[in-house]
């Protein structure tokens, strides 16, 4: 019994053509795959930046009276290169000393607003009340409005803002 009796042999031309094939196939995989790597990189990298913004003078806030300051940040997402309008509630305390807050509600992100006659922060979506201390007052917030680190840099109070994940009872940054 022949046991390739029934198969035609491959010419030498054949099997030098399906070596150099499969060849060629491992020399573009190994240097493919590093190129693609290299060219998806920007979108898959997740990188957090410090993101510090001027919100104005020291002398243009006055103490104990919330005052919302807007600004204009850029951010990279991969290839994709934004301006977001942004905004914090600065309060300040003392002669050198400021409370900044991320306006979002704690609860769904909602844009909190100013209530001077009741001295309290409100969230339009879900009732939510803060104390000028940022602390909940009522409402579902599972905690205080986020706290943002700032300092006098130049003679002018810049923040380093950031957002928050929301509806959880800790402070993470998303």
């Amino acid at each position: 019994m022949e046991p390739y009796a029934n198969h035609p042999r491959m010419s030498r031309r054949s099997f030098l053509a399906a070596v150099m094939g499969g060849f060629s196939a491992l020399v573009a995989t190994v240097l493919g795959v590093p190129a693609v790597v290299f060219g998806l990189s920007p979108a898959l990298k997740q990188t957090k930046k410090e993101t510090w913004v001027q919100v104005g003078l020291p002398g243009d806030f006055k103490t104990g009276q919330p005052q919302m300051a807007e600004f204009t940040i850029f951010r990279k997402d991969g290839w994709l290169e934004e301006s977001v309008s942004k905004s914090v509630w600065v309060v300040r305390t003392g002669d050198a000393d400021f409370a900044v807050y991320n306006p979002r509600c704690t609860h769904l992100g909602c844009i909190v607003s100013w209530r001077p006659e009741e001295t309290a922060f409100f969230s339009p979506c879900h009732g939510g009340v803060f104390a000028l201390t940022g602390e909940v007052l009522a409402g579902p917030p599972p905690r205080s409005l986020d706290k943002l680190d700032w300092k006098v840099d130049g003679g002018k109070l810049v923040v380093n803002f950031k957002d928050f994940r929301l509806g959880v009872p800790e402070k993470v940054e998303v």
